[in-house]
């Protein structure tokens, strides 16, 4: 998509046609976010096209590294042929699944080969795999496929990652508006996921994506600058790793430092949480133990296996609208933002729901 320093001269016939071509339906959803501004609205419609465009290249990258790890492990376990062995068939695919199967068959041909059909399966088949009716086929083999994951990590955190990726490609392909998602959380899962595969990949991926400086263009209906996510977050928040103990955590965490930040090695955020949940942690370990309980002997990951965080926590660029940031914080279950530097990847700070500070 070509960008132009020089304004469009919209004409009220140019309007109108442009309104028919997107039709009203379609244009309706940008005409409300704008106010009845409409050229502000179509502002926004090419804002939404750049984050589309922008996310095609990570997206690409995402679908063919997942499924080419899903393919290693089915030729370990059904052999080169395993779409067509009735051990994988019949007796591992869901009767849906076997269907999207027989289908990419047909389309590839009878006679094609397993590349052909691995390249003809939709994104929606290999997100299928990691859910819940699939976890004897990840028992001891999701740590082959993504070599990677840390110690707590399973197949429900690559469904975790895969599902909200699966969706929104979804709404892309379909030329959907993005414009209200979290497509900074979407790309952080994006990252995520290719890193737990390969981090070589992930690297060349991030060096080359342009969707950090797309998503900086939002347009603004006065043309002013928005508010940044970065002058609302608080810096004190309490830094762990995956093997942090939790007393460590407990030593370390007041009420001026609320937020709790578990990071990779780069300093890029992968859990979000509170002293809050640390309690609720404690007390169902100590129900388990009948009341005994080392605080030494149990971990972040521990913690992190134990507890159902999905949701909880959220992360979005620095640089994002303050006011788009909110509404993510807004969020039924959402405790913890978390900002990121859009270029490092690093985590700059936090806003905990509870504090309304914003």
């Amino acid at each position: 998509m070509a960008e132009s320093q020089v304004p469009y001269p919209y004409q009220p016939a140019q309007l109108q046609a442009i309104r028919a071509s997107i039709s009203e339906p379609r244009f309706a959803t940008y005409l409300e976010k704008a106010g009845n501004h409409e050229e502000y609205a179509l502002a926004l419609y090419l804002y939404n096209a750049r984050v589309a465009k922008a996310f095609l290249y990570p997206l690409s990258v995402v679908e063919v590294t997942l499924r080419n790890a899903v393919d290693e492990i089915l030729v370990r376990k059904f052999g080169t042929s395993w779409h067509r062995e009735d051990a994988f068939r019949n007796q591992t695919l869901t009767p849906e699944g076997l269907a999207t199967l027989d289908k990419a068959i047909q389309r590839a041909g009878q006679n094609s080969g397993r590349d052909q059909v691995v390249a003809t399966l939709t994104f929606d088949f290999w997100s299928n795999l990691f859910r819940s009716e699939y976890g004897n086929l990840w028992r001891t083999t999701v740590n082959i496929a993504f070599p990677n994951l840390v110690h707590g990590e399973s197949r429900q955190d690559i469904q975790n990652l895969v599902k909200p990726i699966n969706a929104f490609r979804n709404r892309v392909a379909h030329h959907e508006p993005v414009l209200d998602m979290n497509v900074t959380d979407i790309y952080a899962k994006t990252v995520r996921l290719v890193t737990l595969r390969c981090t070589q990949t992930a690297e060349w991926m991030k060096y080359h994506t342009t969707l950090n400086a797309v998503i900086r263009t939002r347009p603004k209906r006065d043309g002013g600058v928005a508010v940044p996510l970065a002058s609302k977050l608080d810096s004190g928040f309490v830094e762990v790793k995956h093997d942090t103990t939790l007393m460590e955590i407990v030593g370390n965490v007041d009420a001026k430092r609320p937020a709790i930040v578990c990071t990779d090695d780069i300093g890029a955020p992968v859990a979000a949480f509170t002293v809050l949940d640390v309690t609720h942690y404690l007390s169902m370990k100590s129900k388990e133990l009948d009341g005994l309980i080392a605080l030494n002997e149990h971990r972040v990951s521990h913690m992190l296996d134990g507890l159902d965080l999905a949701g909880r926590w959220i992360r979005m660029d620095g640089e994002i609208a303050l006011a788009i940031a909110i509404k993510e914080l807004q969020k039924p279950r959402v405790q913890v933002l978390v900002g990121v530097d859009a270029t490092t990847g690093k985590t700059m700070g936090t806003i905990v729901r509870a504090h309304r500070r914003y």
